[in-house]
């Protein structure tokens, strides 16, 4: 493959020296930092919209909720796509869609006013396009730094990590200012305009993956490929995305279910103190990417099991805080600080597990390699909400917590066994 970033110069040349420093991947950021922040601050702006309308939060959350299962089921299209197709035109096209989708929804709405149903079917393909295109991102990555080794990939992943996490925290904050000031079409309409411009991924230098197989074969056999390439060739890969998924499994039921519950339930206290805890340990996880990034050439597979054990350990304290008499302060002041540990240990964890995967994947089958791993990592997510909703509701807070603990702690020899295949 013909090198994209040979430079003529020596300014250039220097200025190249570092890959990320590149107007590909520049480009790249750009355009995903777009689409993202576009497609949350509508999800927020919807959410907002229903509830006033309906007055019932459930509504909105039954919406997302059932876009689960087609995401699940058609995620890994986009990995086929991304192994079959430039991934630049890829990702182009699903933000076009995107913005056709809100386009016809604004239509709707401005002939006959609020619709649920024209929000739900918006809100479910929206989902899966979105579902498709980050397979496809996390394929052209290993295409474009693949050569300059993993440290490279887990930098990129990290500036990725920071991208995801800001436009996951600024649409939370602005999108509550907008809509009190304008309502939900125009902020429809800055939606459409978000993702028209992330389209600047036009101007992506990335050539068409090599299929190896002259374009004979369906998608099907490219997702059987892929799964035998998994269970027979690197079984290795297909236990990390195992990990993985148990991974999302534990955080998403004990952090995304847990946490609330138990400062708003069980401790009791208003909005205003869980928002803060909240934006900490959201702010936490752009922390992690933060300092994976700086700390990028030292994380390697090796330190997996170290990340996994910091993991397991930020647990502990909420247990024996949930366990033992204490003030309710102390009780979210350690829920909070331990919580905040737990993002920085997993997005270390991901900094480390997701360049592995990529990089034990040759070139075609990256994108449908990661789709599956996606595609996992989001069928954890529902079961974990599940298990740890009903765990929360029949037993104390702190047992349920130590179950955790003990979970975490009981995959670090699994997790140690499949460092040393890496």
């Amino acid at each position: 493959m013909t090198n994209a970033y040979e430079c003529t110069t020596q300014p250039q040349r220097s200025q190249a020296a570092d890959p990320l420093r590149t107007r590909d991947f520049r480009l790249l950021v750009a355009g995903l930092g777009i689409s993202l922040f576009a497609n949350l601050m509508l999800r927020f702006a919807m959410s907002m919209w229903v509830l006033d309308k309906t007055g019932s939060a459930a509504a909105f959350a039954s919406i997302l909720t059932a876009s689960i299962l087609p995401t699940i089921l058609l995620s890994p299209l986009g990995g086929v796509m991304a192994d079959r197709t430039n991934r630049r035109t890829v990702m182009v096209a699903l933000d076009a869609l995107s913005a056709v989708t809100v386009l016809v929804c604004v239509a709707i709405f401005s002939a006959a006013g609020f619709n649920l149903a024209a929000i739900a079917v918006m809100q479910v393909v929206l989902a899966v396009l979105d579902a498709m295109e980050t397979p496809t991102v996390q394929a052209a990555l290993p295409q474009m730094f693949r050569s300059h080794g993993e440290d490279v990939m887990r930098r990129a992943m990290a500036v990725v990590n920071v991208v995801n996490q800001t436009s996951t925290l600024v649409p939370a904050v602005l999108g509550g200012v907008l809509y009190a000031a304008v309502g939900a079409m125009p902020m429809m309409g800055l939606t459409i305009v978000g993702f028209g411009a992330a389209v600047v991924e036009c101007f992506i230098r990335l050539g068409a993956p090599d299929r190896g197989d002259a374009g004979r074969v369906t998608a099907v056999d490219d997702l059987r490929a892929a799964g035998r390439f998994l269970t027979r060739e690197r079984p290795h890969v297909l236990h990390l995305v195992l990990i993985c998924a148990a991974l999302n499994f534990l955080v998403t039921g004990y952090a995304e279910v847990g946490f609330p519950y138990m400062v708003r339930t069980v401790l009791g206290f208003g909005s205003t103190a869980y928002g803060l805890a909240y934006g900490l340990v959201g702010a936490s996880g752009l922390l992690g990417a933060l300092v994976g990034g700086r700390v990028a050439r030292s994380l390697s597979m090796r330190r997996f099991p170290m990340a996994i054990a910091a993991f397991s350990l930020t647990i502990l304290p909420q247990a024996l805080v949930m366990t033992i008499p204490a003030g309710g302060v102390m009780r979210l002041a350690v829920l909070t600080a331990s919580t905040c540990g737990t993002m920085i240990a997993i997005t270390l964890a991901n900094l480390i597990a997701v360049p592995a995967i990529q990089m034990g994947c040759p070139e075609n089958m990256t994108g449908k390699v990661m789709s599956l791993a996606l595609s996992a990592s989001m069928c954890a997510q529902p079961l974990g909400q599940i298990a740890y909703g009903w765990a929360y509701s029949v037993h104390p807070a702190g047992a349920v917590l130590a179950v955790t603990f003990a979970l975490a702690t009981a995959m670090l020899p699994p997790v140690a066994h499949v460092t040393r295949r890496f």
